[in-house]
């Protein structure tokens, strides 16, 4: 990868992104981000919360239920991908460079059961010091690839390998070059949601 200078980083540079284009099939093609993984609070009012002070604006990439974000937070962003057919978490990545204009993206899962509080900052010194384009979150020691920080620059490279029919996240991931930063959170599950039982489980924690 060419050398990217990074010498200084301001959280003014970054947006976020909640990555909420999946179809939920393994749950009834529910819309994981209106549901409450904790303390009967929705995920759409959790993630909102944590990330809307942290950046210069918080996005949400969903093919659905835009009028229920636009009527909880008139200045939220909202897009769908740019090219439909649920093609996985990087086409959301991509679709994003055509909306924000800051230099940094900071990605969030929708179902991430707990975000760490110094994801953004963890990322923005890991990226600065080890002069890289991408970091990715390890909770627990277990790969959250979804949940990561991306330079504009990578936005050409996405497209090409989406481009090449590839979308593993880990894969792309390994030819970036991308840094791992770890995040040790004690008993919190790592994996995402994926059926009722566990959102159950976890609503009610």
């Amino acid at each position: 990868m060419p050398n990217t200078k990074l010498t200084t980083f301001h959280l003014n540079h970054c947006d976020a992104v909640i990555l909420a284009g999946g179809q939920g099939m393994r749950m009834d093609g529910c819309n994981k981000l209106l549901q409450c993984f904790s303390h009967g609070v929705r995920q759409l009012e959790q993630l909102t919360a944590q990330l809307k002070p942290q950046v210069h604006r918080l996005w949400i990439n969903s093919h659905r239920d835009h009028d229920i974000y636009r009527a909880f937070d008139a200045t939220l962003g909202i897009f769908a991908d740019q090219q439909g057919g649920f093609r996985g978490a990087l086409e959301g990545m991509l679709s994003a460079w055509q909306y924000s204009n800051r230099d940094w993206i900071l990605f969030v899962p929708c179902d991430i059961y707990c975000l760490p509080d110094r994801v953004l900052v963890d990322f923005m010194q890991a990226v600065v010091m080890q002069d890289k384009l991408a970091a990715y979150a390890m909770i627990n020691q277990q790969p959250v690839y979804p949940l990561c920080l991306l330079h504009r620059r990578t936005a050409q490279l996405i497209e090409q390998y989406l481009h090449e029919d590839q979308r593993s996240l880990r894969g792309f991931f390994k030819i970036l070059g991308a840094c791992p930063v770890d995040f040790n959170l004690p008993h919190i599950p790592v994996h995402s949601v994926n059926a009722w039982s566990e959102l159950s489980v976890h609503s009610s924690a």
